[in-house]
């Protein structure tokens, strides 16, 4: 049985003849003579039952009926390789722990040659490809793949080379295209670990492609996540092993499992973690903290491993441990708050996870909306984690100023990057407190210093606090009575921001939190809305003829259609001024344009990237609305 990667003998497939075959994989890789004549010796010197036959789905299927050959004739077949011969895997045994430490196995002086020149090829290739090696080949790296190739005699060993730099890389590929073959090689890196223990050298350089193999391969993670375990309690006392291990458990397994505060963030995870495997890692990792970590006593300050040990452990802690379980591992040190801060944020963060949605954008459709709600869910889940109680020696009120802290840190990246990732943080503030006033401190304080200079508002930082209460608004945290008091304030005559993207924000903030008082407010129609209502007609009049102006036009129009939704109509003067909007937006060439062109099928549920095609699609359903109230027309 063989599969892609894995070594046909040229003879045997020329003698072939008449043979009934099916190939199931696409590409064969054939065996050089030399090759072939190093693999049978080294295949003969490990024996038969250390020698793994590739099988599984996706085999090469042969019935053959062929004379023996003269020119190499093929030794009696021992139980192993009888299985093999029948399309079955002999098991790799890990080596005992009476097995002399560092045996070399036995083989010819020039084979071994042949063997050392054919891995130095294999490397200069590659760094030909790169114009620089991208990983360090030291000695570690030859006496690993060494061992690889002759555990490994059915793969070639430009493959087994190549997987394994990819391994030692930052951003692991995969090279290997059968799984069959990726979990054979990861069991055999295993038995090098058991084989070469007492060096810790060689332990630490395969811990870190485990930690590739892990992404690489998200399916391996549980299995990678119990072996780097495994190492940790084989080899307690070394400092270097534990730091290897914790720092792969960290960035790599716990990455790859989606989780974050022991919430799941995936509906479907490749890489998920068995309870029992967690539970372990914890235990190990904590012990790791106990042994090396900065805090011990008699821990050297020229060392940056204690550090790092605590940096990837807390890497854990975010990824398995409740809120509340990591502050109270935090104690009363101020900068490990801001790192799990900085953590659980990117965790959530990434692309398309949980804090990626826009939840004020309830008409994007083409989404995985199973995904988006279930994304919902936790980020609910994680808002209730933190109570009002104390935790890790830390009051609510001092949090909160490290919070505010993390907030306000400098950002990279373009304007309108940080006003969006500004605008997740305020968010993730929210969630952690289950409340907006984090947000509208922040806001109410950035008001007051701009009205009270005179000078130039913030614009950007009260764009995104504006974007981050509807965000707040439309995950149920926002509380009512913070509703009247932003509204109140955010209208207030001496703020005039004069940047297109704060009155984009603020119409839209302006509609968001009017609408949600339909619920509360006594009369159907009050002053207040009427008001709000007026003044986003006003600023979409005066917006509406300057250049590249279409945010603050779709905004304004979004907000007019919150506010139709939830007061079921407006006054006549009103829904005449709002149907003269509608009517002249869907007119005007800039945003007709969508509506002709096909390439966007800008009216149809799907796009939602041009602010020009939304404005049109809000004004259509403006329309819509309209046409249930009786106008005087």
């Amino acid at each position: 049985a063989c599969q892609k990667d894995v070594l046909i003998d040229h003879d045997l497939w020329s003698r072939l003849g008449n043979a009934k075959y099916h190939l199931f994989t696409p590409t064969v890789q054939w065996a050089s003579p030399r090759n072939r004549a190093n693999r049978r010796h080294r295949h003969r010197a490990v024996g038969a039952a250390e020698a793994p036959v590739a099988a599984g789905a996706g085999a090469l299927e042969v019935e053959v009926d062929v004379g023996a050959s003269d020119e190499d004739p093929a030794p009696e077949p021992e139980p192993a390789a009888k299985r093999a011969a029948e399309g079955g895997r002999a098991p790799t045994p890990v080596p005992s722990d009476s097995e002399p430490e560092h045996e070399a196995l036995p083989q010819r002086q020039d084979d071994a040659e042949d063997a050392d020149s054919s891995e130095h090829d294999v490397v200069k290739e590659i760094e030909k490809e790169f114009d620089s090696l991208p990983i360090e080949v030291d000695d570690c790296f030859f006496k690993v793949t060494d061992r690889l190739l002759d555990r490994l005699p059915e793969i070639r060993e430009q493959a087994v080379v190549r997987q394994w730099v990819e391994l030692l890389r930052q951003k692991p590929g995969l090279i290997f295209s059968n799984e069959c073959l990726f979990r054979d090689l990861f069991r055999e890196v295993v038995s090098v670990v058991q084989f070469f223990k007492a060096d810790e050298n060689i332990v630490r350089h395969c811990c870190v492609a485990l930690g590739g193999m892990a992404e690489a391969m998200p399916a391996l993670a549980d299995d990678v996540c119990v072996a780097l375990v495994n190492i940790m309690e084989m080899l307690p006392g070394s400092l270097v092993v534990q730091d290897v291990c914790v720092t792969k458990l960290g960035r790599k397994v716990c990455w790859i499992s989606e989780m974050v505060l022991g919430l799941d963030m995936s509906q479907e995870r490749p890489g998920a973690l068995k309870p029992e495997s967690q539970s372990r890692m914890l235990a190990a990792v904590r012990l790791a903290m106990a042994r090396f970590g900065p805090d011990v006593a008699g821990s050297s300050q020229d060392d940056f491993r204690p550090g790092e040990i605590q940096e990837n452990a807390f890497r854990v802690y975010c990824r398995l441990c409740s809120l509340p379980e990591v502050l109270e591992a935090c104690g009363r040190d101020t900068s490990l708050v801001e790192f799990v801060l900085l953590e659980v944020f990117t965790a959530l963060d990434i692309f398309h996870g949980p804090l990626s949605w826009c939840w004020s954008d309830t008409d994007a459709s083409g989404i995985d909306s199973c995904l988006k709600e279930h994304h919902r869910s936790v980020l609910l889940q994680l808002a209730k984690q933190l109570s009002d109680q104390q935790h890790g020696g830390m009051h609510k009120e001092g949090l909160r100023i490290v919070v505010a802290k993390w907030i306000g840190a400098p950002m990279d990246g373009k304007s309108s990057e940080k006003r969006h990732q500004l605008e997740r943080r305020l968010v993730l503030a929210g969630l952690f407190f289950n409340s907006g006033d984090v947000v509208t401190s922040v806001l109410f304080k950035a008001l007051d210093r701009g009205i009270e200079s005179g000078a130039a508002f913030e614009e950007e930082l009260i764009t995104s606090a504006l974007r981050a209460l509807n965000e707040l608004k439309c995950l149920e945290v926002l509380e009512a009575d913070l509703v009247n008091k932003v509204l109140f304030k955010i209208r207030d005559d001496r703020f005039r921001p004069k940047m297109h993207y704060c009155h984009a924000a603020y119409v839209g903030t302006l509609g968001m939190l009017a609408a949600s008082r339909a619920a509360v407010a006594a009369p159907p129609f009050d002053k207040l809305t009427y008001y709000v209502v007026h003044e986003v007609i006003e600023i979409a009049k005066y917006w509406f003829n300057m250049y590249a102006t279409e945010s603050i036009i779709f905004e304004s129009l979004w907000a007019l259609n919150k506010l139709l939704t939830a007061y079921i109509c407006f006054e006549p003067g009103l829904a005449i001024e709002c149907w003269e909007l509608a009517t002249k937006v869907r007119l005007d060439e800039t945003f007709s344009s969508w509506d002709m062109d096909s390439q966007y099928h800008c009216l149809s549920e799907f796009c939602t990237t041009s602010d020009g095609a939304n404005a049109l699609r809000e004004a259509e359903k403006l329309l819509t609305k309209l046409q249930g109230q009786q106008l005087p027309f």
